[in-house]
């Protein structure tokens, strides 16, 4: 199991780990961010700049245009009051960048995984940094989960090599905040389902139609449009949903399985002695759990001449890490995992405030996936 052994902080633990970080010798930092309208989106380069230390902290800012029509352009206000935030924190210390993600073709098809791949195209676009940083709070799943993907790829692509290069540590941040992210709700939620690219996990050749299908959604608030759709797409055989459990609020599996109780009971039939749980705060946790469930059905359906796997992240953007680290780690065992997911045109924020200083209640977590932490 790749990250057996983890590294995972927050709040004010994270801080301290960034000082002593930065405090060892020079680093230079590459941080990775979307340009939105998320009030979260400097708030991990704040706490990364807080803990001083010398050398470059450049930005490369991701940009995805969803479309004049989207709702998410009713928010233009708040990006432009993030961008100020962002010169404001950065002067002095470094560049910003800017690379755009075309989230649809000409011809309307569904682009931004594809495009999302291409920002980075080999190991030497980290070159001269000692740790590159992704912050996935204001990024959408479509283009965050390949984004991690191709850099776990690239960074892992580097290291056989001897004597080994001097690669960068790669860092993810996620800053949480329950109450916002149940004001967030996605619009105008396209009619069909699809697999995230590069992780279709062979499910988009024609002989997988055959083979046996075992989905593994992640149950999240508000998303029982998208959960019909993504099955309609996967026709699984055995389903396995996974529930946040521990979690802040000890009822919310429960308040869960009470939302999706008719489609999971009344018309799929799921057994009750199906379902997993995983902490809601710890994406490792969610990584061993769907990891070693995948396995364990992998083994025991081996008979039947094979298995096909999807998940599909119908939660948190921290627990989504975690099953996106499943779907990578399970490569190495020559297991496809594919990642299904619903795209929407864009974003409404219910009873959203006049005002943009409306302090949130927010986490911060950082997840440190390679680099030093391996040795």
């Amino acid at each position: 199991m790749r990250w057996q052994n983890y590294f995972l902080q927050q709040n004010g633990e994270l801080s301290r780990f960034w000082q002593s970080h930065c405090a060892e010798r020079e680093r230079h930092l590459l941080y990775i961010l979307a340009k939105g309208f998320d009030p979260r989106m400097c708030n991990g380069f704040e706490l990364i700049l807080r803990a001083g230390g010398n050398g470059r902290r450049d930005v490369r800012l991701i940009q995805f245009d969803e479309g004049p029509t989207s709702p998410s352009q009713n928010y233009r206000a708040w990006v432009q009051h993030n961008l100020s935030e962002l010169q404001r924190l950065i002067s002095g210390r470094g560049t910003v960048s800017e690379r755009t993600i075309v989230m649809r073709s000409a011809e309307g098809r569904r682009t931004e995984s594809h495009s999302a791949l291409a920002v980075f195209q080999n190991v030497e676009d980290f070159a001269g940094y000692t740790d590159v940083v992704l912050d996935i709070s204001a990024m959408p799943r479509a283009v965050y989960f390949p984004l991690i993907g191709k850099i776990l790829h690239l960074l892992d692509k580097g290291l056989p090599a001897k004597p080994q290069p001097i690669l960068p540590n790669f860092h993810l941040i996620v800053s949480e905040s329950p109450e916002l992210d149940a004001s967030i709700r996605e619009e105008g939620v396209e009619d069909d389902a699809g697999y995230v690219h590069p992780f279709t996990g062979g499910l988009d050749r024609e002989s997988a139609a055959s083979q046996p299908k075992v989905w593994l959604p992640l149950l999240g608030e508000g998303q029982t449009l998208q959960f019909q759709k993504i099955h309609d797409l996967v026709t699984p055989d055995e389903i396995c949903p996974v529930l946040p459990s521990p979690s802040r609020d000890p009822r919310r599996s429960d308040n869960l399985v009470m939302e999706y109780r008719e489609m999971l009971f009344d018309r799929l039939r799921v057994e009750p002695g199906n379902f997993i749980y995983a902490a809601e705060r710890n994406p490792f946790e969610v990584y061993r759990q769907l990891r070693n469930s995948i396995m364990d059905y992998d083994r025991a359906l081996s008979p039947l001449g094979g298995t096909k796997f999807v998940v599909s992240a119908l939660c948190s953007k921290l627990m989504s890490a975690g099953a996106l680290l499943a779907a990578y780690d399970l490569r190495s065992e020559k297991i496809g995992v594919g990642v299904a997911h619903v795209p929407c045109h864009g974003y409404v924020i219910d009873g959203a405030p006049e005002s943009f200083t409306t302090k949130w209640d927010v986490e911060i977590f950082g997840l440190w996936l390679v680099g030093e932490c391996d040795e």
